[in-house]
């Protein structure tokens, strides 16, 4: 396609007008994050200057704390058997272990026993 002249001058000053204006949002846009940087700068200084004094307090607030739950924790009271017969641990493992794996009244084991329901069936008056 044959373009004339004019038409050719007419893209180039397009174009130049297109990279000015480019230009001038890419300057816009850096001066602007200048901008917030120096913000952002600013913030971050502020936060640092706090955590300056913020953790050292925080640390020996806590060691403080650990220590007054150490010296203020109640004392575990021993517990004092009343009772004057003597329990024999193995014959009560053993029985424990009895009354766990069988049902008492069938003597089945507990796997075998029948279940039934404890909800009254509503289809009997």
């Amino acid at each position: 396609m044959k373009r004339s002249l004019q038409e050719v001058i007419e893209l180039v000053v397009f174009g130049l007008i297109a990279l000015l204006v480019g230009t001038g949002i890419l300057w816009l846009l850096g001066w602007l994050l200048g901008i917030v940087s120096v913000v952002f700068t600013f913030i971050a200084g502020l936060i640092w200057a706090l955590l300056r004094f913020i953790i050292p307090i925080a640390i020996v607030a806590g060691v403080l704390f650990f220590i007054y739950k150490l010296f203020t924790r109640e004392k575990p009271v021993p517990i004092v058997s009343t009772t004057t017969t003597p329990v024999v641990e193995s014959a009560a493992k053993s029985s424990q272990a009895t009354l766990a794996t069988e049902d008492p009244q069938t003597d089945l084991p507990l796997s075998e026993t029948p279940v039934e329901s404890s909800y009254p069936d509503e289809n009997k008056n």
